[in-house]
């Protein structure tokens, strides 16, 4: 997936959403659904079992949404004073990035920012194996680094955080289907957090 082509399948598809993880959720409520990593919506992993626990979670959760060999785009934002953090050294560390687009944050959203703001957002494009982006999956359930899991293909966001995983599929039906298949990871809150 080159730079504009993430750009065009981005405003085609969640045409309301910059690509920034937390605003799918709230924008495409009718679409999304979050599993939980740990089981009872235990947060961080304690142990080397529980880090397998999220692992394989997260793992069979991508290769049912994507595939194993499907083209997927995995993204990163960060903000303007993230360029000299240690989040951004860690997500280089995982391989080349390419910059596809900068977001003037205060003009996009101005109610939320006040000062100038730039929010630059990375892509690198591969195919999704199962078991190989373990180490990005780690950290992000460390809550070290914030990245997400794009397939144009099967029109999907998999967005994980420390504790689990929201996905925004292209449809509410393909979304409930999905919560019956892994009704044992949501969430037991009505609002599904």
């Amino acid at each position: 997936m080159t730079e504009s082509e993430f750009i065009d399948y981005w405003n085609k598809e969640y045409p309301e959403s910059l690509p920034i993880n937390h605003e799918l959720r709230l924008i495409y409520p009718e679409r999304w659904f979050r599993i939980h990593s740990l089981p009872e919506s235990k947060r961080y992993a304690e142990s080397s079992d529980e880090y397998k626990i999220i692992l394989d979670r997260q793992n069979q959760l991508i290769n049912d949404l994507i595939g194993e060999e499907s083209e997927v785009a995995i993204s990163f934002g960060l903000y303007t004073n993230d360029m000299t953090n240690e989040n951004y050294q860690q997500l280089t560390d995982f391989g080349e990035f390419l910059k596809v687009l900068t977001i003037d944050l205060r003009k996009e959203r101005p109610e939320e920012y006040e000062d100038e703001m730039y929010f630059d957002i990375y892509v690198r494009t591969e195919n999704w194996q199962n078991g190989k982006r373990d180490e990005i999956l780690k950290a992000i359930a460390d809550d070290e680094i914030r990245a997400m899991f794009v397939s144009s293909s099967k029109k999907c966001v998999i967005s994980p955080y420390d504790g689990g995983v929201d996905v925004i599929v292209d449809s509410t039906e393909k979304r409930d289907s999905l919560k019956n298949k892994y009704s044992d990871w949501l969430s037991n809150r009505v609002d599904g957090l």
